[in-house]
This record gives C-alpha cells, sequence and structure tokens, in this order.
C-alpha cells in the first residue's frame, strides 16, 4: 500500500527538465479577454487581443492558473471551486493546451467568508463531518443569505482543511473533505491556501521534493500552492506558508505515516520570486489582501509564526503598497498582534472553525485553544477600511469571558475529573488553592494592541495584569474530560494553556459586583461587560 503510494505521487514529478509549451485562450461568453494574467507557478504573461496566451515552461509546478480580473469569475469546476487552475499532464517537453472560460460577475459589492482549520477527517469518534453539518454550516447560510443580498459572497479557506493523521485511518484526504463540502450544500464559491495538515504524510524521504510530491492531492483538488485573484478591483494573493519535511520517526499510531509530518513555516524562494511577478501586475493603489496558514507575525507566540526573516523578506516584496491585509488561521487562537516595524501591514488571526479539532465531548461547548467560541469570520469589502467580523457558532455576539475564580475553585474541588487533573498535573493552575481567593479572570479575545483592559470592584480600579495562568474553560472541556486514574500524565496536556488576551485582578471582597471595561488609546469606551458575584461556573460558562 505505501509503495504505491509513492510510486503514484512520483508520477506527478516532471518527467524531463526540457521546457515545453502550455498555449491556450480566455473568454467569457465566447468573448476574447484580453491582458489576463496566465502563469505555471514561475512567470506571468498576458493574454493578447484575441485572447489567447503561450509560454515556454519546464512544467516544474505541474500545474497552468490564471488571474481572473475584477468583474469575472472562473466557471465552476463543481459547486464550490472555481476553475481558475488546470493540471499540466504532459511530459515536460510536451505541447499542452488549456483554455479558461469565465463569467461576468457583478463585484460592485462583495463579501468573504473566512473559515480556517476545519480538519475534517471524517472520525466517527468526533463527527466532525456532522457537527459541521448540523452546527456550523447552518450559520454560515444565514450570514451568507445576509450578504448575498448586498452582493457577492466568496469564501476563503485559510489551511488546514483535511488533516494528514488522518487520512488513511479513516480514507479521507483533501479531496473527499472537498467533495463532503460541496454536496453538503456549501453556498459559495471558495478559494484555498493549504495548511501544514494538507499534506499526504505517506510522503517522506525525497529530501527537498517531499513537500512537492506530498502536496499531490492538495494540487489535485484545489489547485497551484501560491496564486492570485482579482474581485470588485481588489487584488488577491494566495501563498504556501509550509515547506512540509515529515522526516524522522513516523506515527506508529496512524496508518501509513512515513515521518513525523513536520514542517517549516516559511515561503519557497520560487514561491517569493513569482510573488515579485505577480505584483508587477498590480498598480501600487491597489487594495491588496494577502492570505497564508501561518501568522506572519505574532507576539503572541514564537513557534506559531513565520520563520525568522520571513515577514521582512514579505515587506520588502510590499514596499510600493501602502498598506497590504493578511490573513491567517494555523494557532487555533483569535490574535490581533502588534504589527511592530512592519507598519503597512495589518494582521488578523482567525480562531479554528473546527474549535479545537472537534475533539469536545458532546454536552461541551466547542471553543478553540484560547476558549474562543468555535467561530467563522466574514468581512464586508465594500467599507473603506474593511473589517473582518468575529461570527460566533453559538449565536453570541460576545467576545470576552469572565470568571470568578472563588468560584471556578468550588467547581475544580468538587469535580471528581478535576482532582485527577490535579493529580496528574501539580504544576497547574489550581484554582481549588486558597491563593486565588477573589481573582477575577477575563478572556477577552477581541483585544487589540493599545487597548486597556480595566477591572473595577464598585467602580474602584483593581492592579490588572496579563494572565499567565490556565483559561479554566479548556481545561474542563478539553482535557479533563479525558482523564481516569490510569491516565498518564501527556506531554499534550503538559502544554502551556495560557492565552494571548487573558488578564486577571485580586478583588478585596467575595461578593462585590465586578465590570470589566476596555477602552482605546484615546479612551474612548469600547466594551463593556458586568459580572455579579458569586458567579456560578459550569462546562458551559459563557
Amino acid at each position: 500500500m505505501k509503495r504505491a503510494i509513492l510510486l503514484t505521487a512520483l508520477l506527478i514529478l516532471p518527467l524531463a527538465v526540457s521546457a515545453g509549451v502550455v498555449k491556450g485562450k480566455v473568454t467569457a461568453a465566447g468573448r476574447p479577454l484580453a491582458g489576463v494574467q496566465v502563469s505555471d507557478g514561475r512567470q506571468v504573461v498576458l493574454t493578447n487581443a484575441r485572447g489567447r496566451y503561450k509560454m515556454k515552461t519546464d512544467k516544474a509546478d505541474s500545474v497552468v492558473f490564471i488571474t481572473t480580473p475584477s468583474g469575472y469569475r472562473a466557471e465552476m469546476a463543481d459547486a464550490i471551486r472555481p476553475a481558475f487552475w488546470q493540471m499540466l499532464t504532459k511530459p515536460s517537453n510536451k505541447t499542452e493546451v488549456h483554455d479558461f472560460k469565465l463569467v461576468e460577475e457583478n463585484q460592485d459589492q462583495y463579501g468573504i467568508i473566512f473559515i480556517t482549520d476545519c480538519h475534517f477527517a471524517n472520525d466517527p469518534s468526533r463527527n466532525d463531518l456532522g457537527r459541521f453539518k448540523e452546527t456550523v454550516l447552518p450559520v454560515i447560510k444565514k450570514e451568507y443569505g445576509q450578504m448575498s443580498a448586498k452582493g457577492a459572497v466568496y469564501t476563503v479557506n485559510l489551511g488546514d482543511f483535511a488533516h494528514d493523521r488522518y487520512w488513511y485511518d479513516f480514507d479521507f484526504n483533501e479531496y473527499k473533505a472537498e467533495q463532503f463540502l460541496a454536496e453538503a450544500g456549501y453556498p459559495t464559491p471558495v478559494y484555498s491556501v493549504t495548511g501544514n495538515h494538507d499534506n499526504d504524510g505517506a510522503i517522506a524521504g525525497l529530501g527537498e521534493s517531499t513537500d512537492f510530491v506530498s502536496a499531490w492531492n492538495y494540487r489535485h483538488t484545489w489547485g497551484p500552492a501560491c496564486y492570485s485573484v482579482n474581485i470588485g478591483g481588489d487584488h488577491w494573493i494566495f501563498m504556501d506558508s509550509v515547506e512540509y519535511l515529515n522526516d524522522g520517526e513516523p506515527d506508529a499510531k496512524h496508518k501509513n505515516i512515513n515521518g513525523k509530518r513536520n514542517y517549516n513555516c516559511r515561503f519557497l524562494d520560487k514561491d517569493l520570486e513569482w510573488l515579485k511577478e505577480d505584483l508587477k501586475y498590480v498598480p501600487a493603489d491597489t487594495r491588496v489582501f494577502f492570505c497564508c496558514h501561518v501568522p506572519v507575525v505574532n507576539d503572541a507566540s514564537k513557534s506559531e509564526v513565520l520563520m525568522p526573516g520571513q515577514a521582512e523578506l514579505l515587506y520588502e516584496i510590499f514596499r510600493d503598497f501602502p498598506k497590504v491585509y493578511l490573513f491567517s488561521g494555523h494557532t487555533h487562537k483569535h490574535i490581533n498582534t502588534d504589527m511592530g516595524q512592519f507598519t503597512r501591514f495589518k494582521q488578523y488571526i482567525f480562531g479554528a472553525t473546527s474549535g479545537s479539532m472537534w475533539q469536545h465531548p458532546e454536552g461541551y461547548q466547542p471553543i478553540g485553544s484560547d476558549s474562543c467560541n468555535q467561530a467563522f469570520n466574514v468581512m464586508d469589502c465594500s467599507a473603506a477600511e474593511p473589517r473582518p467580523r468575529y461570527v460566533a457558532v453559538n449565536g453570541s455576539p460576545e467576545m470576552m469571558r469572565v470568571y470568578d475564580i472563588n468560584k471556578v475553585g468550588e467547581f475544580y474541588r468538587n469535580d471528581p475529573q478535576c482532582r485527577i487533573f490535579h493529580k496528574l498535573y501539580p504544576e497547574r493552575s489550581w484554582y481549588a488553592d486558597p491563593r486565588f481567593k477573589n481573582m477575577i479572570y477575563v478572556n477577552y479575545w477581541g483585544y487589540e494592541p493599545g487597548q486597556k483592559v480595566e477591572i473595577l470592584e464598585n467602580g474602584k480600579p483593581l492592579n490588572v495584569t496579563l494572565s499567565k495562568l490556565d483559561e479554566p474553560l479548556y481545561v474542563i472541556t478539553y482535557i479533563t474530560p479525558k482523564l481516569d486514574e490510569k491516565s498518564e500524565a501527556s506531554k499534550s496536556n503538559m502544554k502551556d494553556r495560557r492565552t494571548p488576551h487573558s488578564f486577571v485582578a485580586t478583588a478585596r471582597t467575595a461578593t462585590a459586583p465586578v465590570t470589566v471595561r476596555v477602552t482605546d488609546a484615546e479612551g474612548k469606551v469600547l466594551y463593556e461587560q458586568s459580572l455579579k458575584r458569586p458567579k456560578e461556573f459550569n462546562k458551559n460558562t459563557q
């Protein structure tokens, strides 16, 4: 089985190093379209007045694609995939013909739905497909209904759509995940980027070629690793930010995994060269939206971010553009970062659409690894300053959870699973300890750099610090339900579960009401939430 998989993947590599020719035409309603960008992933050419293009190419990326011009969309390959790309199937020295057909679409106003880290696996124990169809998809359809009344709507998938660890366990790879979404009635066309889990874990030991070959199923499903699309006068760029290595000892617990599925968080040099070519055709006053899986900058983490020097390379490439909007996932956290020296970048990091990979037991609310509610994001691109809007699957408009730690400690003390947790992991936050008496814990995942979070007791401010403690709901939702007396301390459960947007203060009493207030740099009140004490705590605390 593993040998067959490897041989199939190797067939995707170019069969010769000599160049061939790829040519064709681009039309809309039978009319030729001039000036359309066409690329093989390395070079970019334009269609002529007859809508025709021609390029010499070694077919190294095995794909040819167009950058659809504003006011058009490629015809659909199926219910959710625009056919802006085609596979190159002949040897690299042979000529191929690939035509593209576009349809006109009014994009004067348009909106985007962002999904990320769906981690579809068809795992019966987690019921990920059923939960998506029953809980997430209806909310997406509702948002689509409201957005489509104003204009065209598209979806951007920011990676980890499937999950490499489970491809062979449940016979469910990237293509089958896409087919599931299409057959489930997903309402919009989808543009995608690849994440670290969107590669074939059976492909290993090929050195530098591992990254390319392991992406064979992704390419056949979603197309090129890097590409661009024009929508409504804006330029959207989609880049692969993961170099899949998959070396080292394999994960023996899962079928056909031949390495440890490790990766580098970086852009390949050849892809950055393609980006430079792409931007030659984009006026500097164009709004640019840049999408990739791994955050470009992340002041909250040294591991969930591109490798050192990558942000600087990207910033230099965009030197002529006054502002570039960045969108990513990967962290399973909802984070707004301080961009520091990268002042022309505005970045948004979105929490996982899967919550935390659908691991929440039945009866527990799905949350991310920073305890933000399971959500997706939408954006009205007709606004002068477009800003994503967070949409929680449970319908809550709140982006804050406030805990009375006195009651959290009482829950910890009385809950059998929490007591096992304390026994196995004594280093972790044990809120039943008297040292946490009268503590107020605030998780505000809408936090942005420059904002001030105040905690007031009877209107008087308390001393607020950034939390270095466990987020209580994450512990009882994802860790304690799996524990029993025979459990062994796991590396996963010992991970640092601090969030980059949690704050604590110690109140003077156990009963006085508390108010949490968020203000901007000018002192304007942006958000306020009150907590009547004592506040009961349970597994579905909002």
